[in-house]
């Protein structure tokens, strides 16, 4: 008991500073000897320039292979069906030298456009003389006379040839249509599970409820602004919700599954209710360890929102964001169309091989692998360009004593992005995009070995595919840290990145904490929007009996809300990420007596609280 008292009255006479700088040693950083740190660097250099020149290169060429798809392919050939000759059907063709008799011999038959489809079978040469002089209509080579028609595959089709009839604008022999029908009777039985004519049921209800639609998803911007004021308030009652509720599920599961044992009486449900008891344990063991880091989650929740009460136009990033990166995927589609019809045109007449036929489907190839590699890339980069926006901006506040003096930091940190650190986002970026290309290729082969009997092979590559998603998940975890660090210091990419892991490494159960219990209650403020959407769209559509369909447009103004929501809770936690880096630094860069903290005063009371409790184990 003296000891108790002791330990007590040793707290009391500490000043607050001192035991602030029990907590944030100093001498761990890469700026705590020397200089006094002044906020975020402003004497920044360019980094990473070959990343950001050859960036550039890149884009060139992506811009050489998008013109060379667009030369190459025919969209209207996903419409419109083809002859022998490469001609798009209800098309105006351009003239190819010499195209008119090489592909003849590529292919089974002659194939020429019609105005109509064979409505008979027609047994032979006579009967293909009929059909022309009754219907107008050759189905022959079109510089063939009546007189020279012959049914030899290449000036007129090979007979017999088979009723047709038209589908996607195409003659379909009736033998494969009826074999087509009997799919399309499976679909519309299908879909008459929902009604008939459902797909018209479903045209009329978007028709006549897209202004509904608009003012449930305005409900949902509604939504996100008063889940945004309640976290302003409430955010320490929502973490802890979140804690209590999943130490009380993992205890009620647990609970659940012995009570059904005990009336099953069965080794399923035995091994069952262990398992979930070792869960149970694990979890409360968990949420007791990190329960202080919790208190941290709570106050980082706390400096988001003042964050974002300094600089409310960081909401508005996410959506500039998402319309850059719309655009550029609308660009990337289109393109994709010319490169899947030229495909289309490539493999249909070469399929006899010669050397030169195989090198231009091996460029094809190849300059699609460049094209995957040029979205991933560019989407990776504008992700990015992003992140570091965000994350510079929150380091200008955060390290800046005087928040009344801060001027323009979200325009600064847009213009430190463009001056000096597009090299750096273009090599993060990069790295992620290389790897997420290698796993697609993988994923490629994989589904390639689908009816193959080499089970070590598809087992390897299961494994590979794997360890590739973990590792880019790894890499874009560690690179939006990286991002911070650059953000504060100017680094190049290596070097923050290399920080940014020693920050996580020493500091692994506060990140734990935050990207656990912080991503859950910012996920559950997701659904909460959602919810909201649903219950309101459930009330405005009661009663109208006009609408076939209901969920269609509560389900599409639901998917809208969930991507405001989405925008607005993701700035939230790129903010609380860059709030607990700068946080970290701050605590290696100062020791709170001889060099001050930036720090608000709630992280204070939260670092004295924190230094009381460890002084008092230490001397008990």
């Amino acid at each position: 008991m003296r000891d108790l008292v002791a330990v007590d009255v040793a707290i009391q006479s500490l000043s607050p500073a001192s035991l602030i700088a029990v907590t944030c040693n100093p001498g761990q950083g890469e700026h705590t000897t020397g200089d006094t740190f002044d906020g975020p660097t402003k004497n920044r250099e360019c980094r990473d320039v070959l990343a950001l020149v050859l960036f550039l290169a890149f884009l060139g060429g992506l811009g050489y292979v998008f013109w060379y798809a667009v030369d190459k392919g025919n969209p209207c050939l996903l419409i419109y069906a083809t002859d022998s000759y490469g001609n798009v059907c209800n098309q105006k063709n351009k003239a190819i030298p010499g195209a008119s008799e090489s592909g003849t011999t590529k292919v089974e038959s002659v194939m020429v456009c019609v105005r109509m489809c064979p409505n008979e079978t027609l047994s032979d040469l006579s009967a293909i003389k009929n059909f022309y002089n009754s219907y107008g209509v050759s189905i022959c080579n079109y510089n063939a006379a009546e007189s020279s028609f012959v049914a030899d595959g290449t000036v007129c089709p090979k007979t017999p040839v088979e009723k047709h009839t038209e589908l996607l604008n195409r003659c379909i022999p009736e033998s494969l249509s009826s074999a087509i029908q009997g799919v399309n009777d499976a679909l519309k039985g299908i879909l008459n599970i929902f009604g008939k004519n459902f797909g018209e049921n479903c045209a009329e209800d978007l028709r006549g409820t897209w202004r509904d639609v608009i003012y449930l998803s305005l409900t949902g911007l509604g939504a996100s602004i008063v889940m945004l004021v309640l976290l302003h308030f409430l955010a320490a009652v929502l973490v802890w919700t979140v804690v209590l509720l999943v130490a009380l599920g993992s205890v009620a599961g647990a609970a659940f599954c012995w009570y059904t044992y005990s009336t099953d009486k069965t080794e399923t449900w035995l091994g069952i209710s262990i398992a979930a008891t070792i869960i149970a344990v694990i979890i409360l063991l968990i949420l007791l360890v990190m329960r202080k880091r919790i208190k941290l989650v709570v106050q980082l929740f706390k400096e988001a929102d003042k964050a974002v009460t300094k600089m409310p136009c960081l909401l508005l990033q996410p959506f500039m964001t998402l319309l850059i990166l719309g655009g550029s995927l609308a660009g990337f589609c289109y393109i994709f169309l010319f490169f899947v019809t030229a495909s289309k045109q490539t493999n249909k007449y070469f399929q006899s091989m010669s050397p030169g036929n195989l090198m231009f489907l091996l460029n094809l190839w190849g300059l699609f692998v460049y094209y995957l590699l040029g979205l991933l890339w560019v989407t990776q980069f504008i992700v990015d360009c992003e992140r570091l926006t965000v994350s510079s901006a929150v380091a200008l506040w955060y390290f800046t004593r005087d928040k009344s003096s801060l001027a323009s930091p979200i325009s600064t940190s847009f213009y430190r992005l463009i001056r000096f650190h597009l090299g750096s986002v273009a090599f993060g970026s990069l790295i992620i995009a290389i790897v997420i290309l290698i796993r697609w290729i993988l994923s490629y082969i994989n589904g390639r070995l689908k009816g193959s009997s080499s089970l070590p092979a598809k087992f390897l590559l299961k494994c590979m595919i794997c360890c590739l998603w973990c590792f880019e998940n790894v890499l874009k975890f560690l690179s939006s840290n990286a991002y911070i660090e650059i953000a504060i210091y100017g680094y190049g990419f290596c070097k923050a990145a290399r920080k940014a892991f020693m920050v996580i490494a020493s500091n692994a159960l506060r990140v734990a904490a935050i990207n656990s219990v912080g991503d859950f209650v910012l996920f559950l403020a997701k659904v909460g929007i959602v919810t909201v959407v649903v219950v309101v769209g459930i009330e405005l559509f009661r009663g109208r009996d006009e609408v076939h369909y209901v969920w269609l447009p509560i389900t599409l103004a639901s998917i809208v809300a969930y991507i405001i929501a989405s925008c607005f809770l993701g700035v939230y936690e790129m903010i609380i990420d860059a709030v607990f880096i700068c946080f970290v630094e701050d605590c290696e860069m100062n020791d709170g007596v001889s060099k001050p903290y930036f720090m608000s005063m709630g992280l204070m009371k939260f670092l004295e609280n924190s230094s009381a409790e460890n002084i008092q184990r230490e001397m008990w």
